[in-house]
């Protein structure tokens, strides 16, 4: 039994299913030993009067100490990543322009439980392909009839790629019965640019965020991060 659960099958490698749902039970728990090394930097550097950089770089590395595969660690291990920024302040005026750059690695260093996580794209199956095409797809009106102009036979189609069934199922497994949809977090590079307005007791932020309206997520996100945007902020000191 898990809870009120009573485990109705077990597969070679220990996963557990229950009769509530097709997925796997996923358990949370302490087990084997794990290593995380990296390193931070973090510099800033005066460029002249007026202008300077600065910039900070985080990398990670962890492995489990008896396989040596990156461990199954909650949320995963973000991918190596940095800040790079150069401001202009010219002296006796009242305000600063920063152009910035946050960039991001290829994460492919992920464990059993990142390629699972339905965050990052998770395991599909021939079964839960068939269950969407049939089911979720076909109520949003996505699937069509084929050749036989008769919905619900095998020459159905998904109406945005024309492919049947049997085509989705092959182009996204091949000859496997399942595997992880994602096998990396992509890498990615976000261009923005803030400044600062300064009048007395008065500040004014505006910034212009991911300039080129870049579509990514870090792992275990869930979602895809802004695209682009304007964040402005006023600030009052007294």
């Amino acid at each position: 039994m898990l809870g009120d659960q009573t485990i109705s099958r077990q597969d070679p490698n220990g996963v557990v299913y229950v009769p509530v749902t097709s997925v796997p039970v996923l358990v949370r728990a302490n087990f084997d030993d794990a290593t995380i090394r990296g390193i931070e930097h973090t510099l800033r550097l005066k460029l002249g009067s007026d202008w300077s950089f600065g910039s900070a770089i985080t990398y990670l590395r962890a492995k489990d100490d008896r396989t040596g595969l990156p461990p199954n660690i909650e949320g995963g291990t973000p991918a190596p990543e940095g800040w790079f920024k150069v401001r202009y302040a010219p002296s006796g005026r009242r305000f600063t322009i920063e152009p910035y750059l946050h960039v991001a690695q290829e994460q492919d260093h992920l464990s059993s439980l990142d390629l699972s996580d339905r965050r990052t794209g998770a395991t599909r199956s021939r079964n839960a392909i068939a269950a969407f095409f049939n089911n979720g797809a076909r109520a949003r009106g996505l699937i069509g009839p084929g050749p036989d102009a008769q919905n619900g036979t095998a020459d159905d189609v998904f109406l945005p790629t024309g492919e049947t069934l049997a085509q989705i199922q092959a182009r996204v497994l091949g000859s496997a019965a399942s595997a992880p949809l994602y096998m990396s977090v992509d890498g990615y590079i976000v261009i923005g640019v803030r400044g600062w307005l300064r009048f007395g007791v008065h500040e004014i932020l505006v910034d212009l965020q991911n300039l080129t309206d870049e579509n990514y997520r870090g792992i275990s996100w869930g979602i895809d991060a802004p695209g682009r945007g304007i964040y402005v902020r006023y600030q009052l000191q007294f």
